[in-house]
């Protein structure tokens, strides 16, 4: 069962030892003040911090905007790359291709290095041996 509120009087706190805490404060005690009054922060916003969000936020939007236009001409140059005949399934096959060939290079390129540590080397003078660029 429960007590309205302005029934209860007030209550001062108790330690387990039984004495009161410093302060002896009210749990609870009848006062006519609002529990829905509006929430203020305890945290201010100042003036420069206002300014420095403002800022921010002016930022954010000038990124937006440029991204946007960026988008615009990467659309633009896909039109023109369909209207010259381009196909996105040979976008996509070429693609694969670039993969395979990625895969095939890297393990190239591990099978020499192993072949350096077994013969106590370089890899860059395995490369030289049998005529290969570094940079390929």
């Amino acid at each position: 069962m429960s007590t309205p509120s302005s029934e209860l009087k007030s209550t001062n706190l108790k330690t387990p030892d039984g004495t009161t805490p410093s302060g002896n404060r009210a749990i609870l005690k009848n006062s006519s003040r609002r529990l829905s009054s509006a929430f203020k922060s305890p945290l201010r916003v100042s003036n420069n911090d206002k300014s420095q969000i403002a800022n921010e936020e002016k930022n954010l939007k000038e990124e937006i905007r440029t991204l946007r236009e960026k988008e615009f001409q990467i659309d633009k140059e896909i039109d023109t790359l369909i209207t010259e005949g381009y196909r996105d399934d040979e976008l996509n096959d070429h693609i694969q291709k670039l993969h395979d060939y990625n895969e095939m290079k890297d393990i190239g390129q591990m099978i020499l290095g192993r072949i350096a540590v077994q013969k106590g080397t370089t890899t860059k003078d395995i490369y030289e041996k049998y005529g290969l660029n570094m940079d390929d």
